[in-house]
C-alpha cells in the first residue's frame, strides 16, 4: 500500500514562506533611500539583499529536500511555481513604486508578468481537465535562474552604493547608473518570463486535440 504523503512538511514549508517573504520584500524595495539623503539607507538595502538570498535558498532547497526524503507531493509541485512567481512579480511592483527609482521600472512590466501567470494557470488547468499535467521545461528553469541572478545582481549594486557612500573611493554607482540597471533588470525579467510563456504554450494544440476528442459526441448524437 502506498504511504501518504502528510501535506504539510519542511519542503512545502519552504515553499510556502516565500508568499510571506514577497510583502515583507516589497515594504523594504518601496523604502529604499538614496544614500546622499539618508546615511541609513544601507540598513534597508541590506536588509532586501538577505531576504533576497534567503527566498532563493528557499526556492533551491524545497524541491531538493523534497526528492532527498522522499515527501514529493502534487501540492509541492503546484505551488513551487506559484510560490516562484508570486514573490518575483511582488519585488517587480515594489521596485516599479519605489520612490528611489523615479518610475525606471515601468509599472506594464509586472503587469505583463501577472498575465503570464493566468496564462499559465489557464493551460494547467486545461491540461488537468484531461488529466495531464504541464511538466517543467527547461526554459523554466532559465527563466527562474537567469532572473534570480538579474536581480541579485541589482540588489547587491544597490548595497553597495549605499554601504561605501561617502567613503573614500567609494559609491562609483551613481543614482542615474542605478536606475539604468533597474530598467534593465525589470525588462529582462519580463523577457525570460514571455519567453518562457512560448515554449510551454507549443502543447496547446495537442491538448486541444485531445479534449476534442474527449468531448466528441456519442454515436447517438449526445454530447
Amino acid at each position: 500500500m502506498r504511504k501518504r504523503l502528510p501535506l504539510f512538511n519542511l519542503p512545502n514549508a519552504l515553499t510556502l514562506s516565500r508568499f510571506f517573504f514577497a510583502p515583507a520584500m516589497l515594504l523594504l524595495v518601496t523604502r529604499l533611500r538614496d544614500p546622499a539623503l539618508d546615511p541609513g539607507a544601507w540598513k534597508i538595502s541590506l536588509a532586501a539583499f538577505i531576504l533576497l538570498i534567503v527566498t532563493l535558498l528557499t526556492d533551491l532547497f524545497d524541491g531538493t529536500l523534497a526528492r532527498a526524503r522522499r515527501e514529493v507531493t502534487n501540492f509541492g509541485k503546484i505551488m513551487d511555481p506559484v510560490a516562484d512567481s508570486t514573490f518575483f512579480m511582488t519585488l517587480l511592483f515594489g521596485l516599479s513604486e519605489s520612490p528611489r527609482f523615479g518610475g525606471a521600472i515601468s509599472i506594464w512590466l509586472p503587469i505583463l508578468v501577472l498575465y503570464r501567470e493566468i496564462a499559465m494557470h489557464i493551460l494547467r488547468r486545461y491540461a488537468a481537465l484531461k488529466g495531464n499535467a504541464v511538466p517543467a521545461k527547461l526554459s523554466g528553469k532559465i527563466k527562474m535562474f537567469t532572473q534570480s541572478l538579474a536581480t541579485a545582481a541589482f540588489l547587491l549594486l544597490v548595497l553597495a552604493r549605499d554601504w561605501t557612500y561617502g567613503m573614500p573611493g567609494g559609491a562609483m554607482a551613481s543614482e542615474g547608473f542605478l536606475r539604468g540597471c533597474a530598467t534593465f533588470a525589470g525588462v529582462y525579467t519580463v523577457a525570460v518570463n514571455l519567453l518562457s510563456l512560448v515554449e510551454y504554450s507549443r502543447d496547446i494544440p495537442e491538448l486541444i486535440a485531445e479534449y476534442a476528442q474527449t468531448d466528441a459526441p456519442d454515436a447517438d448524437g449526445k454530447a
